[in-house]
């Protein structure tokens, strides 16, 4: 899942980069020598606008499906098809006979599918064969826009309900508001449904002027409205991100025999901002470096890695349950730990969430 927020984050830096470019290149073109250069700027700059508003669209939706798709397909590998949420086998099976019925198999973004594929895939679902292969056309399909009920039936279908009523309190969500309307402090009920929804809103309706009827020179938003947009955009997908990678870690690491629960001392921090915690003494080996994660409620998963680790101050690489540690274990880490939150170490990485180390963390 983690490559999927970075191909998403990769394509966001490039309308950035053409949202960077716009005022620039039509100073340069308004001086031009050349009349029918000058001539060209308010055509390029309807054109600018309608690239930008379909590529967010288009890259948002397919972020979007991706999402949904991988971690229904990681679902697969842990359970037996009849296992899967109620509402993803119905619509697995529903949307898979629709894709035959319909035809088109091959064409458009059924490109690479085959009939036989298609029907050998069900097959293997339904007659309780492991492994077996779940249709991802038949996950993602939608029949309307991306607005909020319809992301909210994609989530839905794969077992996490809710998700854009969750994302309100994420962090990126959060601080994409609080920079937007100059709070200081985080709304006690999150980002208002409202702004959600007329957001997303917004974007779609944009994108579907855009592509049904063309646009309109006098209605087009500047660089300001842009970056807006992107802003929510990105703060958005990194919130439904976030979420999403805490199921996955519940569902598959939070109560797992390889992890080490690390329990905070009752009192004792969180230290510098919510960076330090000091757990009591664990009954596991720590390391610097160890990917680490704590689950939230409100604001979905933090993860990342142990920064540094202390025992009586003074600092160490490693921890071994050899070790004295009366007073508790000091671990730094690279995001912030909620108070009284138990943390999560694995004994080796997931690439299915963390990256190489020396990299940021995904969300």
């Amino acid at each position: 899942m983690r490559s999927t927020l970075d191909e998403f984050t990769k394509e966001l830096a490039d309308l950035k980069a053409l949202v960077e470019s716009i005022d620039p290149v039509n100073l340069a073109l308004e001086g031009h020598q050349n009349s029918l250069v000058r001539q060209y700027v308010s055509v390029r700059r309807r054109f600018d606008y309608a690239a930008f508003a379909v590529a967010l669209y288009t890259s948002f939706e397919k972020f979007i499906e991706n999402l949904v798709a991988a971690f229904a397909v990681i679902e697969s590998g842990r359970l037996q098809y009849t296992e899967l949420p109620e509402k993803l086998v119905k619509k697995h099976l529903s949307k898979t006979a629709e894709m035959l019925s319909r035809g088109h198999i091959g064409e458009g973004r059924y490109v690479g599918l085959t009939e036989l594929d298609i029907v050998k895939n069900l097959f293997e679902c339904l007659n309780g064969i492991r492994p077996y292969t779940l249709n991802k056309n038949a996950v993602v399909a939608h029949d309307l826009n991306l607005r909020v009920d319809e992301i909210n039936k994609l989530f839905a279908a794969v077992g996490i309900e809710h998700i854009c009523k969750r994302v309100r309190q994420s962090d990126a969500l959060l601080e994409w508001y609080c920079q937007a309307k100059e709070l200081d402090i985080d709304p006690r009920d999150g980002v208002p449904a409202t702004t959600v929804e007329e957001r997303i809103n917004d974007i779609v309706e944009r994108r579907n002027q855009i592509a049904h009827r063309g646009g309109n020179p006098d209605d087009l938003p500047g660089v300001d409205g842009m970056n807006d947009a992107l802003g929510f955009i990105e703060a958005f997908s990194r919130s439904v991100f976030a979420h999403t990678i805490s199921r996955y870690l519940q569902n598959h690491h939070a109560a797992s025999a390889k992890s080490v629960q690390l329990t905070q001392r009752h009192g004792d921090g969180p230290h510098k901002n919510g960076t330090i915690v000091v757990v009591e003494k664990p009954a596991q080996g720590i390391f610097v470096g160890q990917p680490v994660f704590v689950l939230v409620v409100t604001t979905g998963a933090r993860w990342g890695r142990i920064q540094s680790i202390q025992i009586d101050r003074a600092t160490v690489d490693a921890f071994e349950p050899s070790m004295a540690a009366a007073n508790g274990v000091g671990v730094a880490l690279d995001f912030k730990c909620p108070k009284d939150t138990p943390l999560v170490a694995l004994d080796a990485d997931d690439d299915v969430v963390w990256g190489p180390q020396g990299t940021a963390p995904a969300a």
